[in-house]
């Protein structure tokens, strides 16, 4: 990610946290909005759980080992710049030229506010996440719980990386279905088949793309659990409410095996649909 482009999401993300605490709206709509809505949606709501949170022991261990190396190689405040400007004069003096680092000043302020806010809320979401980990639908901290999934998904590097966590979402959708009340087991199936065929799409395409079939095992693995987990859902919830999620793993156990030869063969592959890439018979 340029330099350029974190500057703009991180003042347009400052603006927006503005907007939804109720200060006038003093910048026009961007482009930026719907990516970033699911993280200010997170960081309002966060504010409003009435969870104290408790940072895990191992994670404020390992972020104040980071912080203090950070601030024994570069100072802080006046250090950094005294230390700057004395390894230039250092430099100087051997007949060498040195650029210094400087002070930060715009942007450079809104960065590090930003990874400060950053840090910040990962520790708050430390203990609000564990709180929300087993909401269900209904509860007061199931939207929480979405929001925090959608700002994992922002924050992913990559198609495989956004496409497994679809998967690992779709599981979570199918634990939830086994335990809400039986008129709300259509409504969470259909949000897992959802965040299923969302998933298999980022990780089809990503595979052709890449000419890589391991990407694909990891459809083949994720099928395998969701069906065995699904089969004990129809136990308790009957065949009708789960035909459509049996269904939709069939045809992606099909596509991926299609997928697998076609890319093994050179096989043409038609445009996507519902599933990614669809291949041709071959």
């Amino acid at each position: 990610m340029s330099s350029g482009l974190f500057d703009r999401r991180s003042e347009r993300f400052a603006q927006l946290l503005d907007e939804a605490e109720g200060r006038r709206r003093t910048h026009r709509r961007s482009g930026l909005d719907g990516e970033l809505g699911d993280l200010v949606t997170l960081a309002v709501r966060t504010g409003q759980v009435s969870v104290a949170p408790e940072p895990d022991p191992e994670f404020r261990t390992g972020l104040r080992e980071m912080l203090m190396a950070k601030i024994e190689r570069d100072g802080i405040g006046a250090t950094a710049v005294e230390r700057a400007a004395h390894a230039a004069n250092r430099a100087a003096l051997a007949g060498k030229t040195q650029p210094i680092r400087q002070v930060q000043t715009g942007a450079g302020r809104t960065r590090a506010a930003v990874l400060i806010g950053v840090t910040a809320g990962a520790l708050a979401l430390s203990g609000v996440s564990a709180a929300s980990t087993k909401a269900l639908p209904g509860d007061s901290l199931y939207p929480v719980k979405l929001s925090s999934e959608r700002a994992q998904l922002a924050l992913a590097g990559s198609d495989v990386s956004r496409g497994k966590l679809r998967l690992e979402f779709a599981r979570v959708r199918l634990s939830e279905a086994r335990e809400v009340a039986a008129d709300r087991v259509p409504e969470v199936l259909r949000a897992m088949d959802a965040e299923t065929a969302t998933g298999v799409r980022l990780l089809t395409t990503a595979a052709v793309a890449q000419g890589d079939v391991t990407v694909l095992q990891i459809i083949g693995d994720f099928v395998e659990r969701q069906r065995d987990t699904l089969d004990q859902l129809r136990a308790s919830a009957g065949r009708p409410a789960t035909a459509h999620s049996y269904e939709l793993l069939s045809r992606i156990e099909k596509r991926a095996k299609d997928l697998r030869t076609a890319l093994r063969k050179d096989c043409l592959i038609r445009p996507l649909d519902e599933l990614g890439p669809n291949p041709e018979p071959c």
